[in-house]
Parts: structure tokens; sequence; C-alpha cells
């Protein structure tokens, strides 16, 4: 073989003029035409003279045997194409093996690529669709979809798990008869050891998923103690991880409820310094609130707490400060920056939602108190919606106390619109009721209130009267602020509101305003059941406070009307059946209901003895005469000091001086006394 540049300047030696140079290779391949003309040229210059002047290269062409057809030639021109030749004494430029490689390798890389997208694009189908060998879509039905996704669910799941995938199906079967009530103690007992050596070991890899979960938290809940110890100790490294699991913090539930008193202690070593990131994920929020809740202490509580305020407090705390007040009283200079943090956590809190813990109530709340008026309008704004999930609890209540008492009247408007439908349930909790009392005394808008609050609690007044909080709300809403009916600690948490720049109205015009709204319904709800509900002594104090605390109206008249028929029917002393002027409870509602007399004499009201008086028969009158407490009930008509009263009361008692004079009792003699003065 010879060198291609050799035999190019042994060619110029021998010519002065050569013809172009013909290069064949596939990446130039030319036409047909042309290359069949090509053809007849070279073949003419082998043919030719050997003396005459040839071109520089000499080249072959091996043609096959001709077969017949058209076809036939066809493919052995493609075979002439394909099978070039050189000459031994020139030697064309091959393209190189290594670049074939490559070429081959791309090719490869391609195909591998364009299955990847099919596959792909087969999966993204979820199963919808089915291809046969002969590429034709085949549409699945509901069923056989269906069937087909649980055939690929459990397909993945058991590549997922391994192993684990077997054990957990055992462990299943053992749970399902373990939990049955009717499983006897003995066989429940080997269950559960033999439960728990499948699960000992493996209950990382099974805590996260919704079915083994459980199973481990049956053995939690049913193990002995020593099963226990050993699920904690394998557990309790990870207690953060499944505290953020949306159903291993379930497992972490059960360890505090069922745990030791040391195990407790490691969970909320494990959560300190952690709790206000824990607060924020919702799932963990539920743990947290278990221990502020159920578990932690009150220093405890006060370190969870803290854990809101500046970065210090995570590592420093003070246990023995209850609220933040308090803390900054004790380190004032850090004033700031702890208002600061504190306000940012309760951004976030609010907006993720987490309301609905108490945590998260008493840290609003906190914030509340020292957050000043354009802090205080932005929390507002944020939770006028959602204070209907916080009143159940003190500081939530509080807090919505806050809302109403610093909000303008369009935030009061709204918050009162968020709890329609929830006034009877709100007025009947422990501490949602003194929403419903800050709204009587704060909201200018009594038509509102009257329509929205009021108007919705007489939809029911049954379960008013017949629950503990529905009666001081009651209570409140007619007698307002009367040490007589309402607690004086209630009292001074409700004063905290007064003189806010968003009330205007007096207060007693306001409060006349609402009595006015619900004076009707209450008064004929109280006719309708009476008499049975004078003879209890709870009833009847709530009576007496919302009758001689109810605005002057038609709907009071007919009640004093409808209470003097009853008190006036005679009875004899010591009868079996029960009457209102001996029962100790009515009696004393009779006497409260005459003193008040003397006010509405003054403010020229209907007075409950006018009433009274033209009902007194000779047989009413020999009967109270008879008992030592209807004896009392003339002297507190005698004490009012009203002329006409006292006048027409003697003229009364005037056919009976034999009778009065003969009085044991010790009332009767003390009227004989008033009797002998007057």
């Amino acid at each position: 073989m010879v060198d291609l540049a050799a035999a190019e300047s042994n060619s110029n030696n021998k010519t002065t003029k050569s013809p172009k140079k013909l290069k064949f290779s596939p990446k130039f391949d030319d036409s047909p035409a042309k290359k069949s003309a090509k053809k007849k040229k070279f073949q003419q210059q082998d043919g030719g003279d050997s003396n005459k002047d040839s071109p520089s290269k000499k080249i072959k062409f091996d043609a096959g045997k001709k077969k017949e057809g058209k076809s036939e030639e066809n493919k052995e021109n493609k075979k002439e194409k394909k099978s070039v030749q050189i000459n031994e004494e020139v030697m064309i430029k091959e393209i190189p093996k290594e670049k074939k490689k490559k070429k081959l390798k791309l090719e490869l890389k391609m195909k591998k690529k364009m299955t990847k997208v099919k596959d792909d694009l087969e999966k993204k189908g979820k199963g919808k669709v089915k291809k046969d060998p002969k590429s034709k879509v085949v549409m699945l039905n509901k069923s056989e979809t269906r069937d087909k996704q649980k055939k690929v669910k459990e397909i993945r799941k058991k590549f997922k798990q391994e192993d684990v995938f077997d054990i957990g199906v055992k462990a299943k079967k053992v749970w399902e008869e373990v939990r049955r009530e009717d499983c006897p103690e003995d066989k429940k007992e080997r269950l559960i050891n033999e439960l728990h050596g499948l699960v000992q070991g493996n209950i990382k890899k099974i805590i996260f998923a919704h079915d083994t979960v459980r199973v481990v938290e049956c053995l939690m809940a049913l193990g002995s103690n020593e099963v226990r110890d050993k699920l904690f100790n394998e557990m309790k490294g990870d207690i953060i991880e499944m505290t953020k699991s949306k159903y291993a913090h379930f497992f972490v539930q059960k360890m505090l409820r069922y745990g030791t008193k040391e195990q407790k202690q490691i969970i909320f070593k494990e959560m300190e310094g952690q709790m206000a990131k824990l607060m924020k994920n919702k799932t963990a929020g539920f743990v947290v609130e278990t221990i502020y809740n159920e578990f932690a202490s009150g220093p405890q509580r006060n370190c969870m707490l803290q854990e809101f305020l500046d970065q210090e407090f995570l590592h420093f705390k003070d246990p023995e400060m209850r609220t933040v007040p308090d803390i900054l009283q004790k380190y004032p200079k850090r004033a700031p920056e702890i208002v600061k943090e504190l306000q940012k956590n309760v951004e976030v809190l609010i907006r993720k939602g987490c309301y609905n813990h108490s945590l998260v109530h008493t840290i609003i709340y906190n914030f509340m108190l020292v957050a000043d008026a354009k802090q205080k309008a932005e929390v507002i704004d944020q939770l006028k919606d959602a204070l209907i999930h916080m009143v159940h609890s003190r500081e939530g209540a509080y807090t919505a106390l806050h809302c109403i008492w610093f909000g303008n009247a369009k935030d009061r408007k709204t918050i009162i619109k968020s709890f329609k439908t929830f006034m009877l349930k709100t007025a009947q909790e422990e501490y949602g009721h003194m929403v419903l009392l800050g709204i009587f005394d704060s909201v200018d808008d009594t038509k509102i209130v009257g329509k929205a609050v009021i108007g919705e609690l007489m939809e029911d007044i049954d379960t008013l009267f017949s629950n503990k909080y529905g009666v001081r709300v009651l209570k409140y809403l007619f007698g307002r602020r009367d040490p007589t009916y309402f607690n004086r600690d209630h009292v001074a948490i409700l004063e905290k509101g007064d003189g806010n720049e968003h009330s205007k109205k007096d207060a007693d015009t306001r409060h006349k305003e609402l009595v006015a709204v619900a004076a009707p319904p209450v008064i004929k709800h109280i006719l309708e059941h009476a008499p049975g509900n004078l003879y209890e002594a709870a009833t009847t104090i709530t009576l007496t406070c919302i009758l001689n605390n109810c605005v002057p109206c038609p709907d009071l008249e007919q009640a004093f009307q409808r209470l003097a028929t009853l008190v006036t029917k005679p009875f004899a002393k010591g009868d079996s059946a029960p009457n209102l002027v001996e029962n100790t409870a009515s009696n004393m509602m009779f006497k409260k209901l005459i003193f008040k007399d003397a006010d509405r004499q003054k403010n020229g009201e209907a007075t409950f003895t006018a009433s009274l008086l033209p009902l007194m028969s000779e047989d009413c009158v020999e009967a109270w005469l008879a008992c030592n407490r209807g004896c009392l009930l003339i002297l507190a008509i005698i004490n009012l000091q009203i002329e006409e009263v006292t006048t027409a009361v003697k003229s009364k008692l005037k056919p009976y001086k034999k009778l009065i004079a003969k009085l044991d009792s010790p009332s009767g003699k003390i009227l004989q006394e008033k009797l002998q003065s007057l």
C-alpha cells in the first residue's frame, strides 16, 4: 500500500493536468444520475490505452452477477455502491471506526430515551389506556381501571417496603384478633407477645403507614409494661419525626397517655426548644396541644409560652413568670425584641389557621395585653371571622372580648355575624357566654344585637333557663352588673372594656333598649310555665332578677296580674298540697317584688301591690294570718310606707283584730306591734 501524499506527488510528476479527484464516502454520496455518468467514465478510462495519461487514482468496481428483473438490478446497484474497493496502489481516506462506534452509541441512547418517554406517558395515563402488541388502544371500564390501580399500588407498596410488607400483612392478621372484644385474656396476652415479636426491630419502617401504625398503637394500649417500655426505647429517638407525621403522631399521643411519668418527661425534653416550630405544623400542633392541656404542669406551661418570645427564652426560661406583661416588667430592656418576636409568631399561627388550640389562644391573648393600638387593630382584622373557634377556652374568650372592646363598629358587626347560628351554643359555654356579655356592654348598635344575638337566643328560652351559663346570660341581660345576681369577679373582667373609644352610647340607655327587646318573649315564657317554675329556689332568683329589672311594658303588668292571682289563692295550714305563700323560694320572690314597688312608685311605674291588694279576699287574708310566712308578706306591704297601700291593708285587716291578737308566730307578734304603732 502506498501513502496518499506520496501517490499524489508521483501523479504530479507524470502529468501536467489531472482530472478532479473523486471521493467515495457514505457522507458524500451523489445522486443516482450522476453516479451512473461517473461509472461510464471510469469504465472508459480502464478500457483505454495504457500509454495515455491516467488519473491519479485507479478504482475498481466489483460488480456481482446480474440478475433478471428491474428489482434485481436495483438491488445489484445498491450492492455495488456499498462494496467499493480501493486499488493497492492508492488508499482512499476512510471514516475511522471510532466515529462509527460513537454514532452507534448515540443511536442507542436516543432509543433508550424514547422508550423512557413512552413509559412515562403510559404511567401518566394512570392505566386508563392499555396497548396491545398490535399497538391498538383499548379503553378500560371503571372496574378494570380500579383493579389495575390496586395491583399497581400493591406492587409499589411491596417494592418500597420489601420484606416489611409481609411483616405488615402478618401483623394486621394478628391485630384483627387481638382488638376484638370477645378475645379471651389468655389468648390476647399470647397474641400481643406474638405481635410484638413480629414488629420488633421494624417499628420505624411501619409506624408511618396508615394501617400498620394502628398495630403499634394497639400494642401500646393493650400491651404489658414490659412491651410498652420496649416500644418506647425503640422509638424515643424519632419523637420529633413522628410528631410531624400524619399517622405516626397518634402513636406519640398513645405514649403520652399510657407511658410512665419518666417517659412523658423524656418526650417533653425532646420537644423543648422546638415548641414554636411544632405548633406551626398542622399535625404536630395536636401533640403539643395534648401536652399543654393534659400533661404539662404549671411551670412547664409557662415555659411553653416563653418559647414564642425572643431567642434567649429558647435556652433560658423563667418558669415562675405566667404572663408576658410580667416578663416585660422583669426584663424591660428586652421588651421591643420580645413583642416583635411574639407578633411574628402570632401572625404565622393565625395565617396557618392554628387558632383551634388553647396554647395559641394563650399566646394571642398575651400579645393583646402588650400590643399597641395599631398592632391590636391588625390582629382584630385577622381574627374577626375566626373568633367563634376560640371562645371555648378561657384565654380564647378573653381574646374575643379584647377584639370586641378595641374593634371598631365594622369589626364588631363582622364578629356578631360570625357567631350566627352559634349564639345558643356559645351562651351555654363556660367561657363563651362572657363574649355575649361583652357584646351587650360594648356594641352601640342595639338593633343588630337585638336581632342577631337576642333574637336567636329567644328561639329556645327553655334551654337558657335550664343551663347554668344560659341563666347567667339572662341575669346579665336584665340585671346587668347587680352584685345580687352576678359574680363580682366576672364584673371585674367586664369592667376592663368600659370607656373604650368605640362605645359612645350611654350604658343605661343601651341596657334599656336591649331589655325592651328581650322582655316580651321571656315574660311570656314565665307565664306559660307558672306556677311550676315558682317552687325552685334557683328559678325564682332568676325570675326575681328579670321581673324587678324589666322596663315598664304591658307584658310586665300582665305578669304581675298573673302572679298576684296565684299567690292569693286560699289554702289551709299544713295542707299536703304546696302553696306559694309557705314555699320558701316563692315567698322570697314575692317579698322582693313587693320591696321593689317603692322604686316603681317613685318612677311612676305600675306596681305589684297594685295588682295584689284587690285580689286579697277574706279567705286569702285568713290563710296568710294563719302562717308565719303569710304575716311576712303583710309586713312587707306595710313597710313600703305608701299611704294608699297602707290604708288598703289596714282596711283588709280590720275585721281580724281578735285573730291578730291571738297570733303566736314570730312574724305574727311583729305584725301586732306594727299595727299598734300605725
